[in-house]
């Protein structure tokens, strides 16, 4: 007679109180409640929400810091940098990249984009972009963010969130270029009449006209770019 075998189930495992914390607040990130660029509550707000201990949320913290998901920043706060961990592993790979490997694929995103963005953009995207643009003219160090922002609300307006995740990681990495550019020489604005060129060419819906206008944007901004690298 044949012994039944006994089935060997897994102990449950117990998962900390910080680490139930942890796991809600890369929820958060994922859904949007916290944005990228968004400063979330502070400790002893996250503490009363989750009816848990400051040590608790400090850990939870730390690991999402350690992750790259968020950043710390003295006498400020913290910050969402990463909306998951694959926008963090993509950022890493970035760091590990030469400038020009970053530009192609900057270049490669851009024509994606505004093709896509001219083709499904809708009244809204359009007031969106409208407003970016504003903040962009007449501003130097600003500007630069401010441009940066409208390049990243011609991404939302493709409505396709893979790809407008994956262009704000890669277009970081280039702000963090320009913004050292600036530390030397004045940021040229001369590429804002294109920025204008390509919301025109947003709102009139055509897709070819958008592309060759990006092109000539990340152009200008490249050799901005490898013109404060040479010297």
């Amino acid at each position: 007679m044949k012994q039944s075998k006994t089935m060997e189930l897994k102990k449950p495992v117990r998962v900390s109180l910080a680490r139930q914390v942890l796991t809600a607040m890369e929820s958060m990130i994922r859904s949007g409640k916290w944005k990228v660029g968004d400063r979330i509550p502070a400790e002893a707000e996250l503490a009363r929400a989750f009816s848990v201990s400051h040590n608790t949320i400090r850990e939870a913290l730390q690991s999402l810091i350690h992750m790259g998901m968020l950043e710390a920043r003295p006498g400020d706060g913290t910050y969402v940098m990463a909306s998951d961990r694959f926008a963090v592993a993509v950022s890493n790979r970035l760091k590990e990249s030469e400038l020009p490997q970053i530009l192609e694929a900057r270049l490669a995103l851009e024509k994606e984009i505004a093709r896509l963005a001219a083709v499904k953009r809708t009244d809204e995207d359009l007031k969106e972009l409208e407003n970016a643009l504003k903040d962009c003219h007449g501003r130097v160090r600003q500007g630069i963010e401010d441009d940066m922002l409208f390049h990243a609300a011609v991404a939302r307006a493709t409505h396709n969130p893979v790809l407008s995740e994956l262009y704000n990681v890669v277009i970081r990495h280039v702000q963090e270029n320009l913004e050292k550019l600036l530390q030397e020489k004045q940021y040229d604005s001369g590429a804002m009449k294109l920025h204008d060129d390509l919301l025109a060419a947003i709102r009139k819906q055509e897709a070819d006209e958008a592309e060759n206008i990006i092109v000539k944007i990340v152009e200008f901004d490249t050799v901005s770019i490898g013109g404060a690298f040479i010297s």
